[in-house]
């Protein structure tokens, strides 16, 4: 039963519950070779993920004892998630291009080129929804009115809106970045530039969360109890640790290729 005034919650509650379920066991494989080589550099950012993933435990340890510290858990998990994943994925591009500078790569730019892999079929997830790249379609994704407050929507249909929220979030931020009018030809003309190469995937979503989480849209968590707060973290903690174990996985098999 949907209870009136927390449907916002309970919306981003439902896409982070279809991501915990669909990263639960996946894996990550890569569909090529790697020449033997040198990896000098490879630990550049060991210490960082470290203490960040020590510091996102520590934060679900005091969650279990205390669930009126969620809320503040909440308000900064995706940030600290966000950046526990990019500095793997930083890490993966390295052993990819064996180029330090690798490790300078901007946010945008690391997360475009993880989805640019994924739609070329470079690497592939075990899970078939998570393959999917979409394009600027998505952000016409319709469902019947409800579906995203339902437990009974599809499995591919909650991950259909979630990703639409995140392009959502993407071209906002692109428009924003860009000072973007559209009552402007010339500015008009950019988008349209812009948006017939517009992609979206798995990699956008907790980078597009980590930047939302700063704004109004992150508030769905005022106004709900301790226990629903909790049970977000709980989601949210739990698909980053299986998202982090997949890439770790890569991770690791590309290093076997390299040494």
């Amino acid at each position: 039963m949907v209870i009136p005034g927390r449907e916002a919650y309970d919306t981003h509650l439902n896409y982070i519950e279809c991501l915990y379920n669909l990263t639960r066991n996946v894996s990550i494989r890569y569909i090529g070779s790697l020449k033997k080589a040198a990896t000098p550099d490879l630990n550049t950012k060991k210490n960082l993920i470290a203490l960040t993933r020590k510091s996102l435990n520590d934060e679900r340890k005091i969650v279990d004892i205390d669930e009126d510290y969620s809320y503040a858990s909440t308000s900064w998990l995706p940030i600290k998630s966000y950046y526990l994943i990019f500095n793997v994925l930083i890490t993966i591009e390295y052993i990819f291009k064996l180029q330090k500078n690798i490790f300078r790569l901007g946010h945008a730019t690391c997360i475009d080129e993880f989805t640019r892999k994924l739609r070329d079929g470079e690497i592939i997830f075990s899970e078939p929804l998570l393959n999917h790249v979409f394009d600027q379609s998505i952000l016409k994704f319709k469902v019947k009115c409800g579906a995203n407050l339902s437990k009974k929507t599809s499995e591919c249909d909650m991950y259909k809106m979630a990703l639409r929220k995140i392009a959502i979030y993407k071209l906002e931020n692109w428009k924003k970045g860009n000072n973007i009018n559209l009552r402007k030809q010339s500015h008009k003309l950019k988008f349209q530039s812009y948006i017939k190469s517009f992609n979206i995937s798995i990699f956008d979503f907790t980078y597009y969360m980590r930047i939302r989480s700063n704004y109004r849209d992150f508030a769905f968590i005022d106004g709900v109890t301790t226990s629903d707060t909790a049970k977000y973290f709980k989601y949210y903690f739990g698909f980053t640790a299986f998202f982090l174990r997949s890439l770790e996985g890569l991770r690791n098999d590309l290093l076997a290729l390299r040494n």
